[in-house]
């Protein structure tokens, strides 16, 4: 088990350390203190260097899984072509679209998913220089469908992942959460070869400006700019699938 520290100081002392290491027994504990906000797909890419097989499993601090996920989360793998397995997220369950007999679905989310450690080498791991947060996932998730793998959401490995909700039991998102978002949709476009999309959401931003949008167009002016911008994938659109600031069907709206 690896946790990483992504805090300005340390979370977990030595004697805390110690205690979680006795109580996980023949469980390996590792413990990586960064100093500073590497972003998801970075510490993700870090955590998961030293691996070399079996199976990681990604999941969010602020995630609690009932007994049983673990095990129904492996059971994806029974089928050889599974590249990815996500569980089910509550209070807030992520609406997109899954097969209802296979569990297939679009692309998975990293709040908690298990993959082959063969294939995250494979692939390199997330695109941590284009994505800081929100979207690695859904490009993870894209690259592994490109080389032929499953993307599998298994509604049986059930966790809770802490939220803040609205009267309406709505998401509220914080402001870091918008802004990640929305710079992340904006390089996902690019990545995934519309450019139509770029231009959208760029014109979108520049309306609507403030520290949140403008900042986001900005940014992603300077990578151009810089060339730190990723070569666009699937220019025939076989795998990608952007409906509204959505990228797959949805069951129902949040």
């Amino acid at each position: 088990m690896a946790y990483g520290d992504c805090s300005a100081e340390k979370c977990l002392d030595d004697e805390v350390q110690a205690e979680i290491t006795e109580l996980l027994g023949p469980i390996r504990f590792k413990y990586r203190f960064f100093g500073r906000n590497l972003g998801s797909a970075q510490g993700h890419n870090l955590l998961g260097a030293d691996l070399d097989d079996g199976f990681v499993l990604i999941q969010n601090p602020d995630v609690v899984g009932e007994p049983s996920y673990l095990t129904a989360l492996a059971g994806c793998f029974n089928d050889p072509d599974c590249g990815m397995a996500e569980a089910r997220q509550l209070p807030i369950e992520h609406p997109k679209e899954y097969d209802p007999v296979t569990g297939e679905t679009p692309w998975a989310t990293t709040a908690c998913a298990m993959i082959p450690v063969r294939l995250f080498r494979q692939l390199d791991g997330f695109d941590a220089a284009t994505f800081f947060l929100y979207c690695d996932d859904l490009d993870f998730s894209w690259r592994l469908r490109l080389i032929g793998k499953k993307v599998i959401f298994q509604p049986a490995a059930v966790v809770f992942h802490d939220k803040r909700l609205g009267r309406q039991a709505n998401w509220q998102p914080s402001k870091a959460e918008q802004y990640y978002s929305i710079e992340a949709a904006i390089l996902m476009a690019h990545k995934w070869s519309r450019p139509d999309r770029v231009r959208e959401l760029l014109e979108f931003c520049e309306r609507t400006g403030g520290d949140i949008f403008g900042k986001a167009a900005l940014e992603y002016r300077k990578r151009v700019e810089s060339g730190k911008i990723p070569t666009p994938l699937d220019p025939d659109h076989k795998i990608s699938v952007f409906e509204g600031d959505l990228y797959a069907k949805h069951r129902f709206a949040l």
